[in-house]
């Protein structure tokens, strides 16, 4: 596929979220947007150096148990945290806690774009099924994450806000890495990640403005 179409394809959704964003939402100004893709591109460059420290050799014994740790583990928490300390990057002062999650988001889909477009350099013929499954599951696990910063910017510590994210991101890489039928069950954990999300929403969307 040709580069230029794919990065096109891949950030094109990332434009109409941030568009819509700026105008339905009077607390997002129009670079905030802009800024949290960028995070979440620059989220990208400690995760591959820590997966390059650490290569994906260390679990090379090719069992399911091997497999679930590998996504669990060397995928999910090192992606997941890396995305939520980058989180802290993005300026929630007078932010609501909607305003916020809606950029941790588009951080987070911004991180998914940028390691499709990464994939398709690397020889990956169609990234349009990406965008539509692995992009979401970034998004969502980034927006889950940004309840755990949100707190924690609050001296809170909520374990279950990062630790949701890291299972749902984990459990999808492991079967999203299978052929066949059971590839589908990693729709079922995608559909569950973002109940899972709108869940953690509906409880906190109503917390006060973040103070940093």
């Amino acid at each position: 596929m040709n580069l230029i179409f794919s990065i096109l394809i891949n950030y094109l959704p990332l434009l109409i979220v941030a568009i819509i964003l700026c105008v339905k939402n009077t607390e997002i100004k129009w670079f905030m947007p802009i800024f949290s893709v960028l995070i979440g591109m620059l989220a990208v460059l400690p995760t591959t150096l820590i997966q390059f420290l650490f290569p994906e050799f260390l679990f090379a014994k090719q069992s399911l148990l091997t497999l679930l740790f590998s996504s669990l583990v060397y995928i999910a928490l090192v992606e997941e945290l890396c995305k939520a300390f980058c989180l802290y990057l993005i300026p929630s002062k007078n932010l609501s806690l909607p305003s916020f999650f809606a950029l941790s988001f588009l951080m987070g889909y911004s991180f998914g774009s940028f390691e499709n477009v990464i994939y398709v350099l690397q020889g990956m013929t169609n990234p349009i099924l990406r965008i539509f499954t692995s992009c979401i599951v970034h998004g969502i696990c980034t927006a889950t994450s940004s309840f755990f910063i949100w707190f924690l910017k609050k001296k809170k510590f909520h374990l279950t806000l990062i630790l949701t994210p890291i299972f749902v991101h984990g459990l999808y890489d492991f079967f999203a890495g299978f052929p066949g039928r059971f590839w589908l069950f990693s729709i079922i954990v995608l559909f569950y990640g973002i109940f899972q999300c709108m869940v953690f929403y509906q409880m906190f969307r109503n917390e006060n403005s973040s103070n940093e």
